[in-house]
């Protein structure tokens, strides 16, 4: 379930992974979906107890993922997986900001680097950015090769052509991230970081961000355990069965999810202002709960 904007209006963008369980007069039925949400790595499993009880496993955003399609329980519940995503808008931007200089030396690569990175440096910072808002986050030297071939000439009056490569001179990268808090001056910004840096200036990439996503994290928890209680009721209406407490729930991650990001290109001409668009942050939750089957609904008439 996914919500254009928090807390607006709601729209719908989920699936469901269920099974029944047979007990009782019920005969063993299954009903298996895929769900549309995903993510990497294995969430806690909890088994269930004899006796019914509440119990919550939780794992991290980072390393949660959707349960399987079709999954195995025990007998007596109905599990359901579903997911939900809300919508908020981001209020901070991380830019990404590099520079990289190739010369016929390390020393004068590093030189060149070095004197571009300070001057992108001073330049965020008279765009208003404070020092606890720059990090290094990334040096690298590496060298630039070429292939050449050359022909060998064998004992036997033969040739042979080999080729390797040459170092031809050096690559000195060196990279920041600058968190930029006013939405608004993000162009601005850049456009200072690249005028600095000149030729040697680089932007891999703009990623924008939410500072506080709790209440976001809370409704998408919200909508997707309503949405799985929902789901339930619904097959246990459909199918016959008394829908009981919950026994066993499992959540795979909130987000975000889904951080608007772009890749970004300067120009050399700086007499327009880069425009910098930023997109909505999705923040998800999915949530796999299992219900106790009590029984089989008496059929009218009986």
């Amino acid at each position: 379930m996914k919500v254009n904007r928090f807390p607006g209006s709601l729209r719908v963008a989920v699936l469901a992974t269920l099974t029944v369980a047979a007990i009782g007069g019920l005969a063993g039925l299954a009903f298996m979906n895929h769900t549309d949400a995903a993510s990497s790595g294995q969430p806690s499993v909890l088994t269930q107890s004899s006796a019914p009880q509440f119990r919550v496993a939780s794992s991290t955003a980072q390393t949660a993922s959707v349960p399987p399609a079709a999954v195995g329980f025990s007998s007596g519940a109905v599990t359901v997986t579903r997911s939900a995503s809300v919508a908020i808008e981001p209020d901070h931007a991380v830019l990404n900001l590099g520079v990289e200089a190739i010369a016929s030396t390390v020393s004068v690569a590093r030189q060149t680097a070095a004197t571009s990175m300070s001057a992108v440096i001073d330049a965020v910072k008279e765009a208003g950015l404070e020092d606890g808002d720059i990090e290094t986050t990334m040096f690298e030297i590496s060298p630039q090769t070429e292939w050449v071939e050359t022909e060998i000439e064998l004992a036997n009056g033969e040739s042979v052509r080999s080729s390797r490569a040459r170092v031809i001179g050096y690559s000195v990268r060196n990279g920041i991230a600058a968190t930029v808090r006013d939405l608004d001056s993000v162009g601005d910004v850049i456009d200072a970081a690249a005028e600095a840096g000149g030729d040697t200036f680089r932007v891999p990439q703009i990623r924008f961000a939410a500072s506080n996503r709790n209440a976001a994290s809370d409704q998408a928890r919200q909508l997707a355990a309503a949405d799985a209680k929902r789901v339930a009721e619904l097959y246990a209406t459909s199918l016959g069965f008394i829908l009981g407490p919950v026994v066993e729930m499992t959540e795979y991650g909130t987000g975000p999810a889904i951080e608007a990001s772009s890749d970004a290109l300067v120009e050399s001409s700086f007499a327009a202002r880069t425009p910098i668009i930023p997109g909505d942050i999705d923040i998800s939750a999915t949530v796999q709960v299992s219900f106790a089957i009590l029984g089989a609904r008496q059929q009218v008439g009986q």
